[in-house]
């Protein structure tokens, strides 16, 4: 059987628009089973919190809701949402959970690989000084956030990708958190 030049691309669109449904399938599946592994950090950042969707959007975050599903919060990883920034010795991947309100409910260290990070970021005080801080603060080492000398490059990374990952999912999603239901 011979096919005409328009038979032909015809069934090329449609074997494309077969592998992009199949694409978008496995995406989807993993999005909801990508927090496998996470609820004692995300429990950590909103122990209040009734439910947690699955990892959606862009750039990616989990949203918190509660009991009567409302909306009031978002946790997401460093290198999801800023995969290029880097300390010393690579990416430093940290969960951040913000409420809706811009302010953060804190910080998780997940990996680094750090050669100072044991006595700087690995520090409960290190996550603990970002509670509270909202979006349009600063995030300046030496000045609102506080630094290890011998440590400067691990602990301005980790600063640096905190403000810049909390403020780029601040701009992408605060502004349709009111309207938001699951």
């Amino acid at each position: 059987m011979t096919w005409t030049p328009a038979e032909t691309r015809l069934v090329r669109r449609w074997i494309t628009v077969a592998l992009l449904l199949a694409a978008i399938i496995r995406v989807d599946a993993w999005m909801q089973s990508s927090i496998r592994g996470l609820e004692p950090h995300l429990n950590t950042l909103f122990p209040e919190a009734a439910r947690f969707s699955g990892k959606t959007g862009t750039p990616a975050h989990i949203k918190v809701y509660t009991d009567d599903e409302t909306l009031i919060g978002f946790v997401f990883s460093t290198i999801d949402v800023e995969p290029l920034e880097r300390g010393y010795e690579g990416p430093i991947e940290m969960l951040v959970g913000m409420d809706t309100a811009g302010r953060l409910r804190g910080v998780d260290l997940i990996a680094h690989r750090e050669p100072y990070g044991y006595f700087s970021i690995e520090l409960p005080k290190f996550a603990d000084q970002f509670v509270g801080k909202s979006i349009l603060d600063r995030f300046r080492v030496g000045e609102d956030v506080d630094g290890v000398t011998t440590a400067t490059i691990t602990v301005s990374s980790a600063t640096r990708v905190v403000r810049k990952a909390a403020r780029r999912v601040a701009r992408e999603h605060l502004a349709n958190a009111e309207n938001d239901r699951p």
